[in-house]
């Protein structure tokens, strides 16, 4: 499982560097082959997750390692879609090497299959955790086109920028549907877990301030006069609020959600 994990890695990172060299030597050859790695790599990404998930009997999504398998497939499937709907934009320059590390971090950290605990033998459970680390990628997206909208705005063409701020916007839009439904599925799984729908704990509080930012950024964009450089900043910080959501609440705190 690991010597596909790395195979994969390989791929993309081969497939990263033809793609950040295309935009010195600006070929379409570049493109192809870049397109190419990458799509191979993606193969083998879902050959893996189908693998692990063929082991377990279940969807590979307990515990960090997986999530963070998941979310590294997720996250490159987007740029893929991308890159064959706008082509070249930068946005997978930023993108893609946060995946390559979410990976990488998979593969170091991934364990044997360990049995399911009977709180999460639900498929609300399933619902919950797919639906987050969807709304994660989107995020991801999100934060890496509001952030070349900011540091590009006064270098690149008008078309090129509209196209960051729409890819901003439609990943945050859509990013936060996914966690609302998120939300909502992991209050029935909470209270088919421990009979309630609410706890006073870490992740979930976390979670209620990641949803409220991003619905308040939603708000912004229909405000007069709000200027798209704050729009893109409130993107940009809701990216790191959503490491510290994931990565920082689950490694420095104690919480249900530790498996």
């Amino acid at each position: 499982m690991k010597t596909l994990l790395f195979l994969t890695l390989l791929l993309y990172i081969a497939g990263f560097i033809d793609l950040a060299s295309m935009y010195v030597a600006r070929g379409r050859v570049s493109m192809r082959l870049a397109m190419g790695l990458v799509s191979a790599g993606f193969l083998l990404h879902t050959a893996a997750l189908l693998w692990r998930s063929y082991g377990a009997g279940r969807l590979p999504v307990v515990g960090m390692d997986e999530t963070l398998l998941f979310y590294s497939w997720v996250t490159v499937g987007t740029v893929l879609i991308l890159l064959i709907r706008y082509g070249r934009r930068y946005i997978e320059l930023l993108t893609l090497p946060v995946a390559f590390f979410a990976l990488a971090l998979s593969a170091i950290m991934l364990k044997e299959v360990r049995p399911l605990p009977l709180i999460l033998k639900t498929y609300w459970f399933e619902i919950h955790v797919i639906t987050s680390f969807i709304a994660y990628s989107l995020f991801t997206v999100g934060f890496s086109g509001a952030l070349f909208y900011t540091i590009k705005i006064a270098a690149t063409e008008e078309k090129v920028r509209e196209d960051f701020l729409r890819i901003s916007r439609m990943s945050v839009l859509w990013g936060f549907m996914f966690f609302s439904a998120s939300m909502f599925s992991g209050a029935i799984w909470a209270y088919l877990a421990w009979g309630m729908y609410w706890m006073w704990e870490p992740k979930i509080l976390w979670s209620f301030i990641l949803w409220f930012w991003y619905a308040g950024m939603l708000h912004l964009l229909y405000l007069k006069g709000m200027r798209e450089v704050g729009i893109c900043v409130t993107a940009i910080v809701g990216f790191f609020l959503t490491l510290f959501t994931y990565l920082g609440v689950g490694l420095l705190m104690k919480s249900s959600h530790s498996f």
